[in-house]
């Protein structure tokens, strides 16, 4: 079964922010999982959505979702949270 990513549309993205709260579900004792929550916000489109991050090793993969698809964080959407 092949898999295909998805990744955001950097002219889709409208803006970026950081949240002082980050909801709890997800977390887990070890660190580990397929949807770990962060404090990052994207606009994507029209509306704004949670960032989340799968971690199963030492590396993550920032994620949205929307319209019920995984959709992966673009490098330069990425980079846009580094002067957040």
């Amino acid at each position: 079964m092949a898999v295909t990513l998805k990744y955001t549309d950097p002219a889709l993205v409208a803006d970026v922010r950081r949240t002082a709260d980050v909801p709890r579900s997800g977390q887990t004792a070890s660190g580990y999982g397929g949807k770990i929550p962060t404090s990052g916000m994207v606009r994507y489109g029209t509306r704004w959505h949670r960032v989340y991050v799968m971690i199963w090793s030492n590396s993550g993969t920032a994620y949205i979702l929307s319209k019920g698809e995984r959709l992966i964080l673009d490098p330069e959407t990425t980079d846009k949270f580094s002067s957040v």
